[in-house]
């Protein structure tokens, strides 16, 4: 007869019977320390602070240069050359997501649609964490932390690339 997954726990023992329970299996997530829930308290803040932000600021019309209000200077690269730098419009963009312009905000710069989209997910995620008492250790691996990276970083160079076709 075939082998049970209790058998195979079974033998794996020694012979003694291992647990076997059936039925689906229980991912354990483990419990936040108290260092990494105020650390979670304070990404939250800062990520609840970004969204009041693009809430106070009023888009520029031309689509960049929403940022000089924050007493930055200029870009640069858009004084200098005439086109957009990669980020040209991101914050413009941000705002405008943040007002409920989504179509509005896609069409000015789809990077600052994805970081207000990733702030507002991240402010979400963060409560969640907070609320249930759960570690973010799952979240933190090297390999998932550069995958993100590596997508954060094509997205910005399209975007910026869409920003230039359409200047």
């Amino acid at each position: 007869m075939g082998e049970t997954t209790a058998d195979r726990n079974s033998d794996a023992a020694g012979g003694a019977s291992a647990c076997a329970v059936s039925g689906p299996a229980v991912r354990w997530r483990p419990q936040a320390s108290w260092g990494e829930r105020i650390l979670q308290m304070g990404v939250a803040a800062v990520l609840a602070a970004a969204l009041g932000l693009g809430l106070v600021l009023k888009p520029s019309p031309t689509g960049t240069g929403t940022h000089t209000v924050l007493g930055l200077p200029p870009c640069g690269m858009l004084v200098m050359t005439g086109h957009p730098c990669p980020t040209c419009g991101v914050t413009t963009s941000y705002v405008l997501a943040a007002h409920g312009q989504f179509y509005d905000s896609l069409v000015n710069q789809p990077f600052g649609l994805i970081v207000f989209l990733a702030v507002a997910a991240g402010l979400v995620a963060t409560l969640a964490t907070l609320v249930t008492g759960r570690s973010w250790a799952l979240l933190a691996r090297a390999s998932v932390v550069a995958t993100a990276a590596i997508v954060m970083v094509a997205l910005v160079l399209a975007s910026w690339a869409y920003k230039w076709a359409t200047l």
